[in-house]
């Protein structure tokens, strides 16, 4: 396994959420949306969905449909492999194979963008897609929100 595979791996580890609601999708969604503007990014699809729900969706300016079609194929990858969307590629690639031979590209894409929504104990109950940006930018935006969205929740369980 590559370096950057263990380093996701890790990742996942430590943005797992205590409980994850429809209250919850909309104030990660909010988060992304919050720190995409903040970091001065153009355009960025975002998509949260818990389960078969989509529970949160938001085109930015500049976003298009086809960033709407990339989100979906990541968080397809992320569903089908209950990781995030950069680790599918990582994997293949540490392997000397190449994704796309063994999937669909229309449907799964392996590239940076969607994280999934873990809960210790629970495991995944759902995923946030980002699409607009390089790759890189959008496994940042996935993996920023979600840091910006922990923080927010125990701040304000700190505050009960």
């Amino acid at each position: 396994m590559s370096d950057l595979a263990s380093e996701l791996l890790c990742l996942e580890q430590e943005l797992q959420v205590p409980s994850f609601s429809n209250e919850d999708a909309l104030l990660l969604g909010l988060c992304a949306a919050e720190w995409i503007r903040e970091s001065g990014k153009p355009g960025v699809f975002i998509v949260i969905k818990r389960g078969a729900s989509t529970l949160f969706t938001y085109c930015m300016e500049n976003a298009s449909s086809d960033n709407r079609l990339f989100a979906e194929r990541k968080i397809n990858t992320v569903e089908m492999f209950e990781h995030c969307s950069m680790y599918a590629g990582e994997k293949y690639k540490s392997k000397g194979r190449v994704f796309e031979s063994y999937y669909d590209e229309t449907v799964y894409q392996c590239k940076g963008g969607a994280f999934p929504i873990s809960i210790p104990g629970t495991g995944m109950v759902g995923v946030i897609g980002i699409s607009g940006l390089s790759a890189a930018e959008d496994h940042e935006v996935s993996v920023m929100a979600l840091k910006k969205f922990i923080q927010k929740k125990r701040t304000a369980e700190a505050a009960r």
